[in-house]
């Protein structure tokens, strides 16, 4: 063969070989969690997947061009080491810009898994017209299986550049398979091109999960987000939103310090819904026409001039009136929207109208909001993709910037401990420079005859903070209150012999909060011998618990304690309250503190189940392994 023919061969059988490799599957199936996007910025976007086995993780990406007949990827992002989870940030990325992009991860095998290269768009300019869907409720059902999916095509049709998710993405977030098997496959062809803005519904069971695979600024189960001329303000409705609770202090903040043109409120639950069993059986009573926890925030909507408030967790669609001090006011009232119809079985309304109702559907659905500078155009759409509702609003008023604060912002208080043995230090901020704070350390209401705070200062002794913010003209914010303790390191009790687990206490009963169980009659006892629901037998719903024994300190010093549970549960150290987590409400954590000599201290915990969903966790947060459910170990009960 001559040297020519030799090379001609030699070229033949690289195009071959090279066409062979371009025709391989990308073997996307054998993704745990095919890639998707989140949490995108005008400069930014979140790319994230899971493998099945630790594999290296890479996103090559790159500007979409003309005159191109494929995509370019000539930028590449990667992680250290190998992973199961693959959270990548691209940055450094161009305002209002189409990229596309493509996953590559290689196991430990040496098995490759590439994704399809798919495409997104970076946040708009503040100035440019956008568009975004909303969702909520996408938890899977038995009746109507297809639902998520279904709306997931049709969103994916109108082609938005986000889409807010309003909880309860999946039917039992502590259930991974509920992420793996049904959320993600089937809002992939959407979520791999269109990033997803969540909040935590009661479904989610403030599950790792959700935090693992949603990204959102920290704490993340509350945030704050820009798109276009609009902000929108996520809450978890789940968690405490009382005054002067974590969530509504910063809603405040925000709201005041807002210029958006649109500002939009997203949670989960509904502050008026026409349901007709969610808040009271409307068949048989009256009902309180919504979650009282989030018609609590309403008067901050109002404040600071909210446009819309969006939720779910009612499987229905529900447009109200404007709504301004509960009632219909055409001018400055909120605009209300029911959507929790992606995904979960229809609901049912009441059977008489109210008062603040003007649109109804009970269907599976979607909707979307089109923005251009004032102008807004609505539309809510069906599973089949009949449009059931729409309107057209604009805003007449040509001063788009902050509203005007007739009350100013409470202040915000900032401490390492609210317990401790020495001392503590203390610092009070006001939302604008132009405030001034007045404070009293003995629980009398502050005046602005009282100590003006001018810089931190440390407490040294049992205290109940109060503070204001004044305004020049002498305007006063609602007062912002601290309880601080100082404690000496409580003393070991005596035990002579302990076994492993905590001895327990059965009972059956219909309640809304803990009852008084010294006033009731176990109906069995015995011992748990790991702190766990499934140590023991019990019915599904309307039980209680009464958990006692002892824990074992380690080291002398300050301990922070946790308990998560649905529904509600209360924790106490040597007969002392520590966490108080009663009522009716969805799995998630809160946490307390008490100082501890090292030793064994009296433990009790009291947990009653009322419906739906049962779990009871329990432990330490350790200060950098974080959240430790308590040990056989570490827990024991007196023989």
């Amino acid at each position: 063969m001559t040297s020519f023919m030799k090379h001609l061969f030699l070229f033949a059988f690289m195009s071959s070989f090279a066409t062979v490799l371009l025709a391989q599957p990308l073997r996307e199936e054998q993704f745990l969690v095919k890639p998707y996007l989140q949490f995108s910025t005008q400069t930014s976007m979140y790319v994230l997947w899971e493998t099945a086995e630790n594999a290296t993780t890479r996103v090559d990406f790159g500007e979409a061009r003309s005159g191109v007949n494929q995509a370019i990827l000539d930028r590449h992002a990667m992680l250290p080491n190998t992973r199961l989870v693959h959270e990548v940030l691209l940055d450094d990325l161009k305002v209002e810009t189409n990229y596309f992009w493509q996953v590559t991860s290689i196991t430990e095998k040496g098995d490759t898994l590439r994704s399809a290269v798919y495409s997104f768009k970076t946040a708009v300019e503040d100035s440019s017209a956008y568009t975004f869907a909303l969702i909520g409720d996408t938890q899977r059902n038995s009746r109507t299986p297809w639902a998520w999916g279904k709306i997931a095509e049709l969103v994916w049709r109108e082609r938005p550049n986000f889409v807010v998710h309003v909880g309860d993405l999946v039917d039992q977030g502590l259930k991974k398979t509920d992420w793996t098997e049904h959320f993600f496959p089937n809002g992939h062809t959407l979520m791999s091109r269109i990033p997803i803005y969540p909040v935590l519904g009661n479904h989610e069971q403030d599950a790792p999960y959700y935090y693992q695979y949603v990204v959102a600024p920290p704490p993340e189960y509350y945030y704050t987000f820009h798109y276009g001329n609009a902000q929108f303000f996520m809450l978890d409705s789940n968690r405490d939103l009382s005054d002067n609770s974590e969530q509504y202090n910063w809603l405040e903040w925000e709201l005041a310090k807002s210029t958006a043109t649109w500002k939009i409120v997203v949670h989960h639950h509904p502050p008026y819904s026409s349901d007709n069993d969610d808040h009271g059986d409307s068949f048989k009573a009256l009902s309180t026409l919504g979650h009282l926890k989030t018609r609590n925030l309403t008067p901050l909507y109002e404040r600071y001039g909210v446009d819309f408030c969006l939720f779910g967790h009612t499987h229905l669609y529900e447009r109200t009136w404007p709504i301004k001090e509960n009632r219909i006011n055409i001018k400055e009232g909120i605009v209300y929207i029911n959507s929790g119809g992606a995904g979960g079985s229809i609901e049912n309304f009441a059977p008489t109208r109210n008062w603040f109702t003007l649109e109804l559907e009970a269907v599976h659905h979607f909707c979307t909001f089109a923005i251009y500078d004032r102008h807004l155009v609505f539309k809510a759409v069906d599973h089949e993709g009949k449009m059931i509702d729409a309107f057209q609003m604009e805003k007449t008023n040509t001063n788009q910037g902050r509203a005007s604060i007739v009350q100013p912002p409470a202040p915000q208080v900032e401490t390492p401990a609210t317990i401790f043995e020495k001392s503590t230090t203390v610092t009070l901020s006001a939302v604008f420079d132009s405030l001034e704070i007045h404070y009293t350390l003995d629980g009398s209401e502050p005046t602005r005859q009282s100590a003006r705070y001018t810089a931190p200062f440390a407490l040294q002794q049992t205290a109940m903070l109060k503070a204001r913010a004044y305004t020049k003209d002498g305007r006063a914010s609602r007062i912002q209150s601290l309880q601080f303790r100082q404690m000496l390191p409580q003393v070991p009790v005596n035990v002579k012999k302990t076994a492993q687990g905590l001895r327990y206490a059965y009972y059956e009963g219909e309640w809304q909060q803990l009852p008084n169980f010294t006033k009731l009659t176990a109906l069995k006892t015995g011992v748990m011998e790991q702190l766990s629901l499934s140590q023991i037998e019990h019915r599904p719903e309307r039980f209680g618990l009464v958990l006692e024994g002892y824990v074992d300190i380690e080291t002398t010093g300050m301990q922070t304690f946790f308990i998560n549970s649905d529904d509600g549960s209360k924790l106490y150290i040597n007969d002392e309250l520590i966490i108080d987590h009663d009522g009716d409400h969805s799995a998630m954590k809160k946490t307390g503190q008490s100082i501890l000599q090292a030793g064994k201290h009296k433990l009790r915990i009291e947990y009653f189940q009322g419906g739906g969903g049962s779990f009871l966790q329990a432990g330490m947060v350790h200060p950098v392994l974080g959240d430790m459910p308590f040990t056989p170990f570490q827990i024991g009960y007196e023989k």
